[in-house]
């Protein structure tokens, strides 16, 4: 069936379905039928709430549906085979809840995305920051593709004890586990998020195409990957996409402050370096 002709098809039938739900809640809100009430009304249900209930579970069913068809598409999706850029997700970490971030990574690694390269940063090497190095080597240590660096200092100050060869040959290192890694988790003196997506974008240089940023408390969608690349390669003139950040618990209270921090999240999503763009222009 052609697609213009299934797509008029769906306006219609969500429009009728739409009016007929809008005509038995008017038809019921009139009449007023009661199916059972107590003696005063203090407790009753009638027409009117059976069809706002039957209406929200016709709702979530179609929602549920659809919300499976898109997974299901999206873990099949392949990327266009005249090209397949190379992505690296950094993943921010700075003492994080450790269930948030087995959560994390498990979601990192069931990501579907063919040589994915995944490269934990941590904001502290103190022997109190060690329990995220010991759950990254339980999520996704234990395999020759997994390496680890703890780090004296970072890119901008020395740790104690560092001389200018010691540096150098940290920043060597960290460049090396990041490059030869799928799985990479790095550990550095303390210097805050900035310097700790600087260490990654630095250690990572030009070896991949486009560099996928989240916090260590994001859960990611396995068709993430695929779908964000798949925006910027199909648009030459699109140099950044960014996700659908929404609250870690549905239906829970949420504070203004953690509003705005999922929205600045969202800008920050997805970061990406496009040098082979600007060679092709």
């Amino acid at each position: 069936m052609p697609v213009q002709l299934t797509t008029a098809l769906r306006v219609v039938g969500t429009s009728l379905f739409a009016l007929a739900v809008l005509g038995g809640i008017l038809a019921a809100y009139v009449t007023g039928y009661q199916f059972i009430h107590t003696e005063k009304h203090y407790l009753s249900f009638g027409l009117y709430g059976a069809i706002l209930g039957l209406h929200l579970l016709i709702q979530s069913l179609f929602a549920f549906l659809e919300h499976r068809r898109m997974r299901r598409a999206g873990q099949a999706l392949k990327l266009p085979s005249r090209r397949r850029g190379s992505v690296a997700l950094c993943i921010a970490a700075y003492q994080e809840d450790p269930d948030y971030l087995r959560k994390c990574l498990r979601s990192a690694q069931r990501i579907s995305f063919p040589d994915l390269k995944v490269v934990m940063v941590v904001d502290g090497n103190r022997q109190e920051d060690a329990y995220m190095l010991d759950i990254f080597h339980e999520v996704l240590g234990g395999t020759e593709q997994a390496g680890f660096f703890v780090w004296r200092s970072n890119f901008h100050e020395a740790g104690e004890g560092e001389t200018e060869a010691s540096l150098r040959e940290g920043m060597d290192r960290v460049r090396d586990v990041v490059r030869t890694s799928t799985f990479s988790c790095i550990m550095q003196k303390w210097g805050g998020k900035r310097e700790v997506m600087y260490t990654a974008f630095k250690a990572l240089g030009d070896s991949v195409d486009y560099i996928q940023v989240c916090d260590s408390d994001t859960v990611l969608d396995p068709a993430c990957t695929i779908e964000m690349l798949r925006v910027l390669e199909e648009d030459p003139q699109v140099g950044g996409v960014g996700g659908d950040v929404q609250p870690p618990a549905k239906g829970m209270a949420v504070e203004d402050d953690q509003v705005q921090a999922a929205q600045f999240r969202a800008t920050e999503a997805w970061s990406v370096h496009q040098r082979h763009v600007s060679r092709e222009q």
